[in-house]
């Protein structure tokens, strides 16, 4: 049975006096029907009132140790009125700090660590137990999702929550495992807070918390981090990098830094350095790690004989790292895909600072995007935004969205913050995307796309995207104007292409569509500006978990002037699509004639001057060693040109 709270005094150090902070309550000594803020007063509510519907009473319905624990419940829409709140006694934001506790969860729960003395200004993390038995921690009311987890319902289990925050390093433990690492946004903690929310039902047992002060010693080298890829594309050269920090009081002069393969190891001194304490170095290596084929190696990569000396904590002095080579990896781009309605308020406030996020990440850009995006601007609240059409509410209807505006990368909601798209675009991608989108006098369009993938999807599809990239409209209701990245079509449509991508299969695809300019209404295809002002996304999606596995940016290139096809001259291409010779029925009156063909690309390929012909022809081509897909052909008769589209088998 205890319940306790002391402050250690320890040594002084650098004429400095550092206490640890602990607390432990396994609610044994309180009586049964106890509030145990106002039974103790370390523990306290949100509005400071104890012993009342805010505070939590002991119970011996269920406990993880002795017979008592505390229980939580509500059932009122906005949670509550249970609201429990330990205090620290001061803002931590170094040293190292320890939560730990065991939770009893038959019906969600939810905990939140408080940044500052006054609570209710900054939340530091959220923590949701979800009646699904998923575990989400967060911050920022769910804006940055730190680790998505499991945890197991119904039963005891213990939590447990370190952090070294002169590092700024967090981690989380289920029953002593660790399910996940990171740095935190908010990198301070002042108090806990309970609070049920709505259908919670929890019992809390067991809350310890402590804190030790950062206190530097001696020579003490801390290797923190390796910034090495997990996956290389063979042949690769992998530079072996990292930081270390000061962790000492000691500064840092001279150190060697040493990796191994276990068979062979790479020893790089440094020297002349001055690194004080807290002070980090960041390294590159001289010795690479070669990979030339399919394979995986572990290295370990270690900080010894620093200052030529010894090191008084040699575990925090080395790091294993697993690298593996395989025959394609690559940057993922992150696919934000927004709903959106110019007949909707919020979206008009929440859009401008959303644009930004996307602007600063280079969105949509052919040759440095770090996102891409696709705003679907729905037919609702109001009536039909003019850029809604049937691919828009197909989207809509895949993700189930009830409300705008709203949000997803990758196929996941998302409250839209760099912190997602850093973790998104952490995540290598085994897609390779390639194609070309052509354009046709300013009207058609042409596009082939190869998938390849290099790990096993077997059940996905490829969607195509033509995406514009900025209009002005004016007709809506909530007083936007500028809209950017609007879809107008996906080809053939919005279920896009089924695709077998296990490994090593390449899936190509060949689309086309015919677009107008301008006259923009809701169910409509019309293009606002035109091809010129539109590209191609495409993105991969895996079916069974709805993840988009990677996107490319596709240029549309080729002729965007729309030039006159007469169709007097009666002009025929026989059959279409060929495989070997091309026919071409016409009947000039004694005209010269010229015809050309053109690539998806734009590429001439094939150019003919058949001189003056007079009365009905039929002259054959010869596109057999063409390779398949679209090609475009002019035939020129004087002044006159006709434009006809054919597909190679």
């Amino acid at each position: 049975m205890k319940k306790s709270i002391t402050i250690l005094s320890l040594l002084f150090c650098t004429s400095f006096l550092y206490a640890q902070f602990s607390f432990n309550d396994d609610f044994e000594s309180y009586a049964v029907g106890d509030y145990i803020g106002e039974t103790n007063a370390t523990w306290t509510t949100w509005s400071g009132a104890t012993g009342g519907n805010e505070d939590a009473q002991t119970t011996t319905d269920n406990a993880s140790s002795g017979t008592q624990s505390i229980y939580f419940s509500s059932s009122s829409s906005t949670g509550g009125p249970q609201d429990v709140v330990l205090p620290f006694g001061e803002v931590f934001d170094e040293g190292d700090f320890e939560f730990s506790s065991m939770f009893f969860v038959d019906g969600g729960a939810y905990f939140n660590f408080q940044a500052e003395t006054t609570i209710g200004n900054t939340w530091a993390l959220d923590c949701n137990m979800n009646n699904d038995g998923s575990i989400v921690f967060s911050t920022g009311g769910g804006a940055t999702t730190f680790i998505s987890s499991t945890y197991p319902s119904g039963e005891w289990f213990k939590l447990d929550i370190t952090i070294n925050l002169t590092l700024n390093q967090w981690e989380v433990f289920i029953n002593d495992n660790s399910i996940g690492s990171f740095t935190n946004t908010v990198n301070e903690v002042a108090s806990l807070d309970i609070f049920p929310l709505n259908g919670h039902s929890f019992y809390v047992d067991d809350v310890m918390v402590s804190h030790q002060p950062f206190v530097p010693v001696g020579i003490n080298a801390f290797l923190t981090d390796l910034t090495i890829p997990t996956y290389v594309q063979i042949p690769a050269s992998v530079d072996i990098e990292g930081s270390i920090i000061n962790y000492g009081a000691e500064t840092i002069t001279s150190m060697d830094i040493v990796w191994t393969d276990g068979t062979d190891s790479y020893t790089y001194n440094v020297n002349g350095v001055s690194i004080e304490t807290l002070d980090s170095y960041d390294f590159t290596h001289p010795d690479q790690l070669s990979m030339t084929t399919l394979d995986t190696v572990n290295i370990t990569v270690s900080i010894e004989n620093v200052n030529g000396g010894n090191d008084v904590d040699t575990s925090n002095n080395s790091m294993d790292f697993s690298i593996i080579s395989v025959e394609y990896v690559t940057q993922r781009i992150p696919l934000f895909e927004h709903f959106t309605s110019n007949t909707c308020g919020p979206c008009a406030s929440f859009n401008p600072g959303f644009q930004t996020l996307l602007d600063a990440n280079n969105v949509n850009d052919l040759t440095n995007a770090k996102v891409s995006a696709i705003k679907y601007q729905v037919n609702w609240p109001g009536s039909a935004d003019q850029s809604f059409n049937s691919d828009v509410s197909t989207r809509t209807t895949y993700y189930n969205v009830g409300g705008v505006p709203s949000a997803h990368i990758d196929g996941a909601s998302t409250a839209s913050s760099q912190e997602e798209i850093d973790q998104h675009a952490a995540v290598p991608s085994f897609i390779k995307i390639e194609g070309t989108a052509v354009a046709t006098e300013g009207v058609d369009l042409d596009v082939e796309i190869t998938v390849t993938a290099y790990e096993d999807y077997p059940n996905t599809t490829i969607h195509i995207a033509i995406v514009e990239d900025e209009y002005t409209n004016t007709a809506g209701t909530n007083g936007e104007s500028e809209f950017f990245q609007v879809l107008r079509k996906m080809l053939p449509d919005a279920n896009g292409t089924a695709a077998n991508l296990s490994n090593s299969n390449a899936v190509t695809v060949n689309e086309s569509a015919s677009f107008e300019t301008g006259d923009v209404t809701a169910n409509s295809f019309r293009l606002w500006e035109g091809l010129h002002n539109c590209r191609v996304i495409v993105f991969v999606q895996d079916e069974n978990t709805k993840q988009v596995l990677h996107s490319e940016l596709i240029e549309i290139t080729g002729s965007f002037v729309n030039v006159p096809s007469w169709e007097d001259l009666d002009i025929q291409l026989m059959p279409n699509p060929v495989k070997e010779n091309l026919s071409i029925s016409l009947n000039p009156k004694s005209q010269n004639l010229h015809v050309t063909i053109l690539s998806m690309t734009g590429q001439k390929v094939q150019e003919t001057n058949y001189g003056v012909l007079d009365g009905e022809q039929l002259l054959s081509l010869d596109v057999s060693d063409f390779p398949t897909g679209f090609y475009t052909l002019k035939v020129q008769l004087d002044d006159k040109t006709s434009i006809h589209r054919f597909i190679k088998q």
